[in-house]
């Protein structure tokens, strides 16, 4: 039996972009990776749309969920 997503759809978060900003945005879907040689197996992907629109693919081990 799957446990549901930790970041299901419409769930708002955010992260640190790489310029040292936080970033906020809102789920807008999650998947598992598949096994390939470049991913571990199982890891939850999150889309993101962020508040300003562009849309982002990140690992939800690095997303935080707004509070």
């Amino acid at each position: 039996m799957n446990a549901p997503p930790a970041f299901p759809a419409g769930t708002r978060v955010f992260f640190w972009a790489s310029n040292a900003q936080i970033v906020y945005g809102t789920v807008q879907s999650t998947s598992r990776m598949s096994d390939r040689p470049y991913a571990i197996k199982g890891t939850q992907v999150l889309v993101i749309r962020d508040d300003h629109g562009k849309i982002i693919s990140l690992p939800a081990a690095g997303i935080t969920k707004v509070t």
